[in-house]
């Protein structure tokens, strides 16, 4: 299924409207960019997650180590992904976050650096804003790259090569309240 059915797919599932997610297409594709396998992405190792959290990873690729990791201390780890996860597997995730409320916190790591759009940029951080509970926090990080603020195409898809502050403006467009430490970024709903 391409991405535009598996998009099509998730408009048209009435139970979940209120949890319509912003997705705008990207002219170069972030499928290929889900290589953490067997590692834990960073993003994991700076957040304390507690015993019966509900956390939904926006763009969390298509791998389930985190999910597994974090069961082990009763946290409950979603990913939602139109990319790297089927239309079935997103809509049975976004039921399961508004059964719950929302979620108790959302992460979202090394996405936005490989979306060359800010359209697309802002639809991602949008639902990270969207699919969390009110008082949620929402962690974001991103692959700096080179560094050198040179955005190009990369053998996997494209990256930003940008600092972390620089995708601060963009996520204080959706959250009043973003604060950064070190490379972590946490938004309040």
């Amino acid at each position: 299924m391409n991405l535009f059915e598996n998009l099509c797919m998730l408009k048209e599932n009435e139970e979940i409207n209120e949890f319509e997610p912003e997705v705008v297409e990207q002219e170069i594709s972030s499928a290929a960019t889900s290589i953490n396998s067997s590692k834990l992405p960073a993003i994991f190792k700076l957040i304390q997650f507690q015993k019966g959290q509900v956390n939904l990873d926006v763009g969390g690729g298509r791998f389930d180590n985190v999910a597994e990791e974090l069961a082990k201390i009763g946290a409950i780890n979603l990913v939602w992904d139109p990319y790297n996860r089927s239309a079935e597997h997103n809509n049975e995730v976004l039921q399961k976050i508004k059964e719950n409320g929302g979620a108790d916190s959302t992460t979202c790591s090394n996405v936005l650096n490989v979306i060359k759009e800010q359209e697309a940029r802002l639809g991602v951080i949008k639902n990270c804003y969207k699919f969390a509970k009110s008082g949620a926090n929402c962690y974001f990080t991103v692959y700096e790259g080179k560094l050198d603020g040179a955005p190009g195409l990369t053998k996997a898809g494209y990256q930003m090569n940008q600092k972390t502050k620089y995708y601060v403006d963009e996520i204080k467009q959706v959250f009043g309240n973003v604060t950064i430490k070190g490379k972590l970024i946490t938004a309040m709903k």
